[in-house]
């Protein structure tokens, strides 16, 4: 089973998949700019998951290691990522959960994207040969971060290749309380980024870590 390699994994959201991930039982790689630091948070989810295979390398060697890429640093590292990776994407099953969010006063709405409606839509347009799902991303991470408090809710799948959402699916079943909901093609990936824009503006208002759920499915 080759790993699951989260770049960006050293942030909350990534961490918190990663952890998730490795008490389900998949082999995890993070990826950071600096590799120390992604072998520490390695260190993190071995220490809080006894037995879980989890080591950590920089981005770059990190992304050889597996066919099976979660990109989830802030949007800001996107645009150098792709330009840097060239066809390294090709074939990869790359999913998708970064939201380009702005923090204002009092409020969170989702920054335009130059050259695309939505962050699946220019990762599946920069990298054409990869198998791009967006997914995970109405997820909060403080809740991702906490083995001691269930996860519950719907992960949305936008992806233009089938099969690649089905295995994001599965991935996502292996997670208690969640389901995996298939929205279709990856062009829906902007809804879920204005609906996690929302879920941050009602966390901050009622103080809650929220999730969404699909009803009549």
């Amino acid at each position: 089973m080759t790993p699951l390699v989260f770049l960006g994994g050293t942030g909350p959201e990534g961490l918190g998949l990663a952890l998730r991930f490795a008490a389900a039982g998949e082999p995890v790689v993070i990826g950071s700019r600096v590799a120390d630091r992604a072998a520490a948070a390695a260190d993190k989810i071995r220490a809080a998951v006894p037995g879980a295979r989890a080591e950590g390398y920089e981005n770059l060697d990190a992304l050889g290691r597996s066919d099976r890429i979660v990109l989830a640093f802030p949007f800001e590292g996107l645009p150098p990522f792709l330009d840097t990776v060239g066809n390294r994407l090709d074939g990869k099953l790359v999913i998708d959960v970064i939201v380009p969010l702005v923090f204002k006063p009092g409020f969170c709405e989702v920054a335009p994207i130059p050259g695309a409606a939505s962050v699946g839509e220019l990762i599946q347009a920069r990298a054409p040969g990869a198998r791009v799902v967006s997914a995970f991303k109405n997820l909060p991470a403080e809740t991702l971060g906490d083995l001691s408090v269930p996860m519950e809710g719907d992960v949305v799948l936008c992806g233009n290749d089938q099969a690649a959402r089905g295995e994001v699916a599965a991935l996502a079943g292996k997670i208690p309380g969640l389901r995996a909901v298939d929205a279709g093609k990856i062009g829906n990936s902007r809804y879920l980024e204005s609906i996690t824009a929302l879920l941050v503006n009602l966390n901050r208002k009622h103080k809650a870590h929220t999730s969404i759920a699909v009803l009549g499915l």
